[in-house]
């Protein structure tokens, strides 16, 4: 009489399938570990090359910030002697002192960018109210102090000097390519500070309002004109990024642009 082949049930089974889940997880390991080595030599690779890159621009824009400051003093010694120049002759030194401003800008923007990609910061961080910072900047780029509702002050951890250029930028963003400032509000939403900078322009169209951060980013718009450096936008996103917040572009509700700066707030004693 044949032997009785004993009932297969769940619990004998159950070793079958650890067993062949084990082997697949293993075999799943080993195979993440040989992808890991493959790449890991391309990897290396890029990031070495993005490394000389940000070196490169930090050379170059330091050897011509030189010569470039000698253009903009030569510039302005003749343009004391503007009115003896004929008006042809004063429109072109016009020009070209124009161009200069247009050159030192850019200049100064990609230093100031690739200090902040290399982690080279101006100072310690502080408490700072957020409310003093935006009058600070407002005014001081010729911008009305009324433009500015304080919905409610917060205090953030930062740098000074680096938060008001990017600041600044965006005033000066939205002076250039938006038609002007309409508005900037200072809000809090929970644990952020939220600074909302309106401008009276075209708008960004939503297919480009992630891209206009990037380095010389051009969108439909024509946003970056001719007086503008093209990096001004990165500059904000990347000094915002190393404050440990965000920088949003959306639509102005009735029109324009609305540029907004979300940073964490912290305890004013801290």
């Amino acid at each position: 009489m044949p032997a009785r082949r004993a009932p297969v049930t769940a619990w004998g089974v159950l070793p079958l399938i650890i067993g062949v889940l084990a082997a697949a997880a293993a075999g799943a390991a080993v195979g993440v570990w040989a992808s890991r080595r493959a790449y890991a030599p391309l990897v290396e690779s890029l990031r070495r090359r993005v490394e000389r890159e940000r070196r490169l621009v930090g050379d170059i824009s330091h050897e011509l910030r030189t010569p470039v400051t000698t253009l903009v003093t030569s510039v302005g010694v003749l343009r004391r002697y503007e009115s003896d120049l004929p008006e042809r002759s004063r429109r072109a030194l016009g020009l070209v002192a124009d161009e200069v401003d247009h050159l030192r800008r850019t200049l100064d923007d990609m230093l100031e960018l690739a200090r902040l990609e290399a982690g080279v910061h101006r100072g310690d961080t502080e408490p700072l109210s957020v409310g003093a910072l935006l009058i600070h900047t407002i005014t001081g780029r010729g911008q009305r102090a009324d433009l500015l509702t304080v919905v409610r002050d917060s205090a953030v951890r930062g740098r000074k000097l680096e938060l008001e250029r990017a600041l600044a930028n965006l005033l000066d963003n939205a002076v250039r390519h938006g038609g002007g400032v309409v508005a900037v509000t200072l809000r809090r939403v929970g644990s952020v500070a939220v600074i909302d900078v309106d401008d009276a322009g075209p708008g960004v169209p939503e297919a480009d309002r992630e891209r206009i951060f990037d380095r010389f980013a051009t969108g439909r718009t024509g946003r970056r004109a001719a007086s503008g450096t093209g990096i001004g936008l990165a500059l904000v996103s990347e000094t915002v990024a190393a404050h440990g917040g965000r920088v949003e572009c959306s639509e102005r509700p009735g029109g324009g642009a609305r540029f907004s700066i979300r940073l964490p707030v912290c305890d004013i004693r801290g």
